[in-house]
């Protein structure tokens, strides 16, 4: 047997050796942040064209829809990342067993294998491979390896909650420099990811860059900045979020209070009616070209451009938009050919008679359509009868 078969090899890609439970987790985060620059687009691109709410988790469908380059950018970047996953597993599971199983090892990462392909097979076996995939990482994490676990314990090894909620300000305390890339990818999806590299290596750049010769002062000091920049991340910082929130809100509660003055109101309606209707003016102009509210229907327009820019939410929300401005028409307009009645006007009851058309063509793009029988069921299933009621459609 080759002498390094059971030496620890801490590389990011390699079958030889073993690898103990903080470089496999250090080497897993590096792995899920590449993972997510791979499949990002293709999740943008699921967003943007699915036509309801449960085609967002129907990826096998949505993959058969999606460009020949995406195609190929997702394809290439998975069989990259399982190749990644599969090294890394391979001398997990040598430390775990103490030698080398190759039939057992081949088999674990043949299941790992099919977790990485979701996109390709159908939702509800994908759900088992997911909960599979979990289950094993977590194992495999958990359990001590028998090589990596007879060597000398190493403290550089870990975890720095310092690192993680301090991030780029840590590292100016501990001359460790790298942390600043979190003022890059902070507001990323690779900015969680970054959080945790950080504090897998945070001990490490610490004691390196600081020169460190006392353990137990170098472990005094980490152990201030962790208690540190936990309370600040966890406490100082949140209660100051809850004021600023709170301030608003107040400031906005006195802006309505006075608004609401009778005295303040005007001969055709309330100042606050006034300034609703300017308000959800403002946002209909800023999405729509023109709308027309009719007897039995609600008609807005809006550009091929707009709408093939926007993605789920927002083609959702433009739609609940127009049902509310919607609402809102239709009680100014009966308020005023019926002052001493009164009429209850809102948003999910335009809803159902609020379309979306293309100001091009005159296509219909997105409308609410339920049907009265699907609300008989359970509320599990009305609640998904609602989702798919949003429907959606290409202005091509």
């Amino acid at each position: 047997m080759d002498e390094n078969t059971l030496s620890v090899n801490e590389k990011l890609f390699s079958f030889k050796g073993v690898i103990g439970r903080h470089d496999y987790l250090l080497n897993l985060v590096i792995i899920c942040a590449l993972s997510t620059l791979v499949i990002f687009p293709y999740t943008t691109y699921a967003y943007t064209h699915a036509q309801n709410f449960f085609e967002l988790f129907d990826m096998s469908k949505v993959y058969v829809k999606a460009p020949m380059l995406l195609k190929l950018w997702v394809l290439l970047g998975t069989v990259c990342i399982s190749a990644l996953s599969v090294s890394n597993i391979y001398r997990r599971l040598n430390d775990i067993f103490g030698e080398v199983k190759n039939g057992l090892n081949i088999a674990l990462c043949s299941l790992s294998v099919i977790c990485s392909f979701f996109f390709l097979i159908p939702v509800y076996i994908t759900i088992f491979f997911v909960l599979f995939s979990f289950v094993f990482g977590i194992v495999l994490l958990v359990i001590k390896g028998k090589i990596t676990g007879a060597l000398p314990y190493d403290y550089k090894k870990e975890f720095n909650w310092g690192a993680f909620f301090g991030t780029w300000i840590w590292g100016l305390f501990n001359k460790s420099y790298i942390p600043l890339f979190e003022l890059l990818l902070w507001l990323t999806p690779l900015g969680f990811y970054f959080q945790l590299y950080c504090g897998l290596k945070g001990n490490e750049w610490a004691f390196k860059n600081k020169n460190c010769t006392d353990v137990d002062a170098f472990n005094k000091s980490q152990q201030t900045h962790t208690l540190v920049f936990t309370l600040l991340s966890l406490v100082v910082l949140p209660f100051l979020y809850f004021l600023l929130v709170f301030a608003l809100i107040v400031v906005i509660g006195i802006f309505v209070a006075n608004d609401s003055n009778p005295k303040l109101n005007t001969q055709n309606g309330s100042q606050v009616e006034a300034k609703l209707d300017k308000f959800l003016d403002g946002f209909v102009n800023l999405y729509f070209d023109k709308f027309e509210i009719t007897q039995d229907e609600n008609k807005f327009y809006v550009s091929n451009d707009e709408w093939k820019g926007s993605d789920f939410k927002d083609k959702k929300d433009m739609l609940e938009m127009a049902a509310t401005r919607a609402a809102q028409y239709r009680r100014n307009e009966f308020n005023a050919k019926y002052p001493d009645k009164t009429e209850y006007f809102s948003k999910s009851g335009e809803l159902p008679r609020t379309k979306i058309y293309s100001s091009e063509t005159g296509k219909l793009l997105g409308e609410f359509v339920m049907n009265e029988h699907d609300l008989d069921g359970s509320f599990t299933e009305a609640f998904k009868a609602a989702l798919k009621a949003y429907r959606f459609y290409n202005a091509d």
